[in-house]
């Protein structure tokens, strides 16, 4: 019981360590230049990205929903989407 509660903690401490690395204040850095709805998309998407993610999917998902919403253009989604990838990127790194 005692072994797992050890190996309990050192999973959770690992899982704290490799989001301590995300470099969030260069990604909104980053985000500072995009444009509206590409600013909207990264907003929605940035909570959800750790490491391991898979971006592409919560893009699509953020992008999808924020589309259907009214919040941006469904016509510059897919380019909006492309900047903001471009930014939530340097959060997974």
């Amino acid at each position: 019981m005692v072994m797992y509660r050890l190996l309990g903690c050192v999973l959770f401490a690992s899982c704290v360590a490799i989001a301590a690395r995300a470099d969030t204040p260069a990604a909104t850095a980053c985000a500072a230049n995009l444009s509206p709805d590409a600013k909207a998309i990264f907003d929605a998407t940035l909570p959800k990205v750790t490491p391991t993610s898979d971006l592409r999917s919560q893009l699509t998902s953020s992008t999808r929903s924020l589309a259907i919403a009214g919040t941006i253009s469904r016509g510059n989604a897919r380019q909006s989407a492309t900047e903001a990838a471009q930014c939530l990127q340097q959060a997974r790194n």
